[in-house]
């Protein structure tokens, strides 16, 4: 059976990226860099690939992902498509969203391309919204259906609704649909669009620092899970509540169980000694009527009384959170996991000895970002990404670093004497901080 695997992303115009690519070399990939110098715009790139191939529209609030003062944004994605481990194809997404009036944001222009191992890349389908005269190319591949009639019409329609509902034309259904139907087009192409479009909505997962991610954990924990059986997989993530009992309907219960039963076995290694528990208090009606469960998370350490997983810390609640999704990159070649500020609460040696066994045993791949620079010394340095000052080239792997070197100080050298082709850090002055401070508090203090 065939393995689909994230190879390289590029950005263009995108947050305050002008143009940036990265590209996975091992199994790991962690993004370093400032604050605010465009390490989270990998992750909401992502989060847009999700949106558009499970058919979502684009939140208004998405339009600031535009770079300031350009009017549209591409981002394109690589993936290989493996038999074992030789790479039978590669497939190439490109999306291209524009701002509108009213900050609406539309996807204007999406293309699909495969390249063949000795082939050229051939351009399996591109969408142009704005194109009146030939919104769908190659010409010659689907001019035997855009000519027909009916499905003209049909197509015609499709075109307006996506653009009207700010949704993925190539990923909706109804095109997929309409083409097998009409038997005017090659087959084959959709059977692409669709395996690539199963492939993002089963196995590519991001976690951020705000909204679905493991951050604010005072009265919730984002609990993020992915099981296969049967070559069947059953994914997500749910909010579950920390402070009070929560009540789910029996099918989804079971999976939560078996979620944390299968994250023991992980989390007692991680923090020897340490399990999670779901208290289950019996059978409860929900509000539609239906049979749920109602239960508590507890956490037990040892022979210890449990207590609320309340009141564990935000590192032990942070990992709990996507422990699950981290078993599945582990194992499962099609997994990929994308998780903002993974350091956020987690001792920093802990963070090293997961990084370096996933970078070296996994079979998945993990994207993460990051300010703790201990993985630094744990992972190999094709495995680090850093980005630069200049939008222009906003990543860059670090030049000058031999096979004895230490990242970590190749790194820091670089921020302070700088001998990269980019410089990686916006120079402060620390005299100039602490009189800021000073000013500041003049002015709360009412002098001037």
């Amino acid at each position: 059976m065939s393995v689909i695997q994230i190879q390289s992303i590029t950005l263009n115009n995108f947050k305050n990226v002008a143009h940036g690519s990265v590209e996975f070399k091992n199994h790991v990939l962690g993004v370093y860099g400032q604050n605010g110098s465009g390490k989270t715009a990998i992750i909401n790139a992502l989060e847009l690939l999700q949106i558009l191939a499970r058919g979502e529209s684009l939140h208004p609030a998405l339009a600031h992902y535009i770079l300031q003062g350009k009017n549209s944004s591409e981002c394109t994605f690589v993936f290989n498509v493996l038999d074992g481990e030789k790479i039978t194809k590669t497939l190439s997404y490109t999306f291209t969203i524009e701002r509108h009036p009213e900050s609406r944001l539309q996807v204007v222009a999406e293309q699909l391309a495969e390249k063949v191992p000795d082939k050229k890349q051939t351009t399996l389908v591109k969408y142009e919204k704005n194109n009146e005269s030939q919104w769908l190319t190659p010409a010659a591949d689907w001019k035997a259906i855009t000519t027909n009639k009916d499905y003209a019409i049909k197509l015609g329609v499709l075109k307006e609704l996506a653009g009207k509902e700010l949704r993925s034309f190539i990923f909706s259904n109804e095109f997929s649909k309409n083409v097998r139907e009409s038997q005017l087009a090659n087959v084959e192409r959709i059977n692409t669009i669709d395996q690539l479009k199963l492939y993002i909505q089963n196995n590519i997962f991001v976690v951020r620092n705000n909204g679905n991610g493991p951050y604010n954990f005072d009265v919730a924990l984002p609990v993020n899970f992915k099981h296969t059986e049967n070559q069947n997989s059953i994914y997500g993530n749910i909010m579950l509540s920390l402070g009070e009992p929560n009540v789910l309907p029996i099918p989804m219960f079971d999976i939560i169980n078996k979620t944390f039963n299968e994250m023991n076995i992980v989390l007692q290694e991680i923090v020897p000694g340490l399990k999670a528990i779901i208290l289950n208090e019996g059978r409860q009606y929900l509000p539609d009527g239906k049979l749920g469960v109602r239960f508590e998370l507890l956490s037990q350490r040892d022979d210890n009384p449990a207590i609320p997983l309340l009141f564990e810390s935000e590192g032990i609640k942070k990992i709990i959170s996507i422990l699950s999704l981290l078993i599945s990159v582990y194992n499962n070649p099609s997994t990929f996991l994308a998780v903002d500020e993974l350091d956020a609460g987690v001792f920093e040696f802990l963070l090293g000895e997961i990084l370096e066994i996933i970078e070296e045993k996994a079979n998945g791949k993990l994207l993460f970002t990051s300010h703790n620079l201990r993985p630094l010394e744990m992972i190999k340095k094709e495995s680090l990404i850093f980005t630069t000052t200049n939008p222009e080239n906003r990543y860059t792997r670090l030049s000058g670093l031999q096979t004895n070197n230490n990242p970590r100080s190749v790194y820091l050298r670089s921020i302070s004497l700088g001998g990269q082709k980019d410089p990686i850090y916006q120079e402060t002055n620390h005299f100039k901080i602490a009189r800021a401070f000073r000013k500041a508090g003049k002015i709360v203090n009412g002098k001037n």
